[in-house]
């Protein structure tokens, strides 16, 4: 099968540090490259996967845009790349879109199989009112839990596809007992990573952080969050590579997920759990299709259950983690895509997804 991967531009795929759905997609692209498959990857110049590249820009925006230039500039760099694709369509089986609602209106020009993998929130008005102008276009979710966001709107579902990662890296056990608590992400508001700090103090035990600062957020981590790091000890790493990650999620006795808004994934979760290393997290979101409650972690409805799990954690096996993240393995991934391609290419779309 030919297939069009569509990537977002600002990150390298995969990205040499933070970027979530550039890392996802880059093991799509691998994984159905090794599946037989022909994939293209349309994504930033210095993306490195098994999928053939074409470079729709010579480097990834967030290296060289500033604030201004990605709010001004960076859609229409997208909405160009959409414009070649879809000029190309009849070069490919299935065109599968990672770019969010942007694609809508190019997915209606053809027909060749379509698809679009929401990778972001879908209660936000701007995007509820986009999609119900398309309501014959195929949707993914990530879990089954984004798709409330979208309640009382006509659109296609074609699946759910949990993300999933090649935790090759992580088969080591890196603990070696240390109480230390991990937290992991970006640094925003709604990832909470002051109630990280909060929890770690409660039960007195150093937190170890390791997260981007976007430049959105820059002013909310100097006001709110660098003095609380500093007046607590918070061993802070910033953002770090793959490389690092087995260790630094291995090494923790727990990893800390106070996210306070309705997380349609969570890489950091399945990360952990490769990790050997349980997961404490607030009950948002898609946690309970990721964590299994007293087994992989625990799933929790404030701050001060959080800090009272944290006293638990010697109740957890790690190996139960890493045998959980099996589930999230990237060939789950693949497999789950591949049987929506399938499905897609087999019958007329617009016999399985009228468009009213």
């Amino acid at each position: 099968m030919k297939i069009a991967q569509i990537a977002p531009l600002y990150e390298t795929v995969p990205p040499k540090a933070y970027g979530g759905t550039e890392r996802v997609i880059a093991g799509l692209c691998d994984g159905l490259t090794n599946r037989g498959h022909e994939v293209t990857l349309f994504a930033a110049g210095e993306s490195v996967t098994l999928a053939d590249l074409d470079a729709v820009v010579p480097s990834p925006l967030r290296m060289r845009m500033t604030r201004e230039e990605m709010v001004d500039i960076a859609p229409h760099l997208h909405l160009r790349m959409l414009a070649e694709v879809f000029d190309r369509a009849g070069e490919f089986d299935v065109i599968h879109s990672h770019i969010d609602i942007w694609t809508l209106p190019f997915a209606y020009s053809t027909e060749v199989p379509t698809l679009l993998t929401m990778h972001g929130r879908l209660d936000l008005e701007h995007v509820r009112r986009a999609l119900e102008l398309y309501p014959g276009v195929p949707l993914v979710s990530i879990s089954d839990d984004q798709r409330r966001g979208l309640h009382g709107i006509d659109v296609t579902w074609a699946g759910t596809v949990y993300n999933g990662l090649d935790f090759t890296a992580y088969a080591d056990d890196h603990y070696t007992g240390s109480p230390h608590l991990a937290f992991v992400g970006r640094i925003a508001h709604e990832k909470g990573p002051t109630a990280a700090v909060e929890i770690a103090a409660r039960t007195n035990r150093q937190l170890h952080a390791a997260a981007k600062v976007d430049p959105t957020d820059i002013e909310y981590f100097e006001r709110d969050v660098e003095p609380v790091f500093a007046a607590n000890d918070v061993v802070f790493v910033g953002e770090i590579d793959e490389e690092r990650k087995p260790t630094f999620f291995g090494s923790a006795a727990a990893t800390l997920f106070p996210s306070d808004w309705p997380e349609p994934f969570g890489l950091v979760m399945i990360e952990s759990m490769a990790a050997g290393t349980p997961v404490i997290a607030l009950r948002r979101g898609s946690v309970p299709e990721v964590v299994v409650d007293g087994v992989t972690g625990f799933i929790c409805d404030d701050i001060d259950d959080m800090a009272a799990a944290v006293r638990r954690i010697g109740d957890l096996d790690r190996d139960a983690c890493r045998r959980h993240a099996a589930n999230f393995d990237v060939n789950r991934m693949c497999a789950g895509y591949e049987a929506i391609y399938e499905k897609l290419t087999t019958t007329s779309q617009h016999a399985l997804y009228p468009t009213g």
